[in-house]
């Protein structure tokens, strides 16, 4: 059983390494942008806002900025205000003056990179390939992890990079660094493998709950700041607003962050029609399905785009030590079974026509 393991960890290992090493690397380089932007303060300051200059701040971009599809609050990670859409995002001061404009339409880079992480520029079809390679690389690692424990040979610091370029030092190298990230690893083929194959479950809004009228009917301001006056002690970030208009309702949705396990953020959301100012819905995090609640979490544990800053590097640092990890185990493989193998044919064939 332990020789079937070796043989599956190795060959099979080979194969999901050359798919992990495009998955990993891309990764770094989309976790990489996310991390700049947030260090990116535009020169602001963050300060605390009342509910009343949230309401003000989000009325008068959504008036001033009809294109803008989101009005993203400022926040202790991004101290400014943000006039977003596909196409470009305004940056604003708390007192509303522009500090520049970005076009998200120009960022081809960003946009191709992301697809050829997510399905390989293949559509569907790369999509499920990349979840499958995500599962195998599961359990790839899990009988790595199982063979080590047979070894049981305890962690050495000193192997945790290689000496030198032979493949003894890789491999001891690749045991370490394995070890080492083992669990972000894992949770990132995890998740990522749920993104696809999950599913958000049904809707657990409670249909008898009452849906009055919260504030004037066609009133941003009036109305945001009702919606933020039902759930005081958490923190308004973002307004959404909807793409297309759904008959005579405009619905809306306001995004908050309260307290989660994970350290989520934007996980409670409030909907409100603005044309009558009656409030569709109001749920946390907690009140919604368990099934969310995992596509949820997977989403973001996978690429720590609405997790802490700390939580993002972490997911960059392990991507970085992972593509190390997967390039020894390439190399070293390459040299012992496809070299040794073309060394022994071109051998056996000398020898061959010495004898002849």
């Amino acid at each position: 059983m332990t020789k079937f393991l070796k043989l599956l960890h190795n060959w099979l290992g080979f194969i999901i390494s050359l798919v992990m090493l495009i998955v990993l690397t891309t990764g770094i380089y989309l976790g990489s942008v996310d991390l700049i932007k947030r260090f990116d303060d535009k020169g602001q300051t963050y300060s605390s806002l009342t509910a009343e200059q949230k309401a003000q701040i989000a009325a008068h971009i959504i008036t001033n900025y009809p294109t803008a599809t989101a009005v993203k609050l400022p926040t202790a990670t991004n101290p400014y205000v943000e006039a977003y859409s596909r196409e470009k995002s305004v940056f604003l001061t708390t007192e509303l003056t522009e500090i520049n404009t970005q076009l998200n339409a120009n960022n081809h880079v960003w946009r191709w990179l992301f697809f050829f992480h997510r399905n390989f520029q293949l559509g569907e079809a790369g999509m499920h390939a990349n979840a499958i390679s995500a599962v195998l690389a599961t359990i790839i690692m899990f009988i790595g992890l199982y063979l080590w424990w047979l070894i049981k040979k305890g962690f050495r610091w000193k192997q945790t990079l290689p000496k030198n370029t032979k493949n003894s030092a890789l491999i001891k190298s690749h045991i370490q660094l394995g070890l080492l990230f083992s669990i972000p690893l894992l949770v990132m083929a995890i998740s990522g493998a749920y993104i696809t194959y999950g599913f958000w479950g049904e809707s657990t809004l409670d249909e008898n709950k009452p849906t009055p009228v919260i504030a004037h009917a066609n009133n941003w301001q009036a109305q945001i700041l009702a919606a933020q006056k039902l759930w005081p002690k958490s923190k308004l970030v973002s307004i959404s607003k909807p793409r297309t208009k759904e008959g005579d309702s405009y619905i809306y949705s306001l995004s908050f962050n309260d307290d989660t396990m994970f350290g989520l953020q934007q996980t409670d959301t409030i909907k409100i029609d603005l044309h009558n100012g009656q409030l569709q819905s109001a749920q946390t995090f907690k009140e919604k399905s368990l099934a969310y609640q995992l596509k949820y979490i997977a989403r973001f544990l996978h690429d720590g785009a609405r997790m802490p800053t700390w939580y993002l590097i972490m997911l960059i640092v392990s991507s970085i030590f992972g593509t190390a990890m997967n390039s020894f185990i390439i190399v070293t493989f390459i040299r012992k079974e496809i070299f040794v193998r073309i060394n022994m044919k071109l051998t056996k064939k000398k020898i061959t026509e010495a004898i002849k």
